[in-house]
């Protein structure tokens, strides 16, 4: 059992790697046409709100299962936590571009039951930050082995929680 869920929570991070660019700056068309290159940032920024929303989801579903905890020894939950920090990761190096701020909204709020208009700037102003305290080496090395000492992710889970508990509000 524990062996399919190492290979279930790998295979989500081999895909939110792939899917998301992880570590690669903005994602841009090397075409000269300007408007594929609107469609391609548009369409990347619509994606990542929509595994950030997806992440914050699920995230938030297992944070009120556990009791008001946000277990990181669950390998599903650190799988959760890179796909949303590499969903972030590219908002945070887009945040400057206002449509790839808002189309990366319109993705959250597509697709996730706790994001919507009124909380979605708060959202996004925290993932940013969350981005900032993120130490990207010890995340992926907690899913590499399965489970995330507090030290490696205290700092992230702080911030994870502090956005659950906007929608609380």
């Amino acid at each position: 059992m524990k062996t399919n869920i190492i290979f279930v929570a790998a295979m989500a991070i081999a895909i939110t790697f792939t899917s998301c660019g992880f570590g690669k700056g903005a994602t841009t068309s090397t075409s000269n046409n300007a408007a594929s290159t609107t469609t391609v940032s548009s369409t990347d920024a619509v994606q990542m709100g929509k595994n950030a929303g997806n992440s914050l989801d699920q995230l938030t579903a297992q944070y009120k299962a556990d009791g008001n905890k946000l277990d990181m020894t669950n390998l599903m939950n650190i799988a959760n936590t890179l796909n949303l920090v590499a969903a972030s990761q590219q908002f945070y190096n887009n945040k400057s571009n206002s449509e790839y701020r808002k189309n990366f909204v319109k993705g959250m709020v597509l697709n996730s039951i706790n994001i919507d208009e009124l909380n979605a700037d708060v959202v996004t102003e925290s993932l940013s930050d969350l981005v900032e305290q993120t130490n990207i080496s010890e995340l992926q090395a907690a899913a590499q082995k399965g489970e995330a000492t507090a030290k490696e992710v205290e700092k992230t889970a702080e911030g994870i929680k502090n956005i659950i508990n906007i929608f609380k509000k």
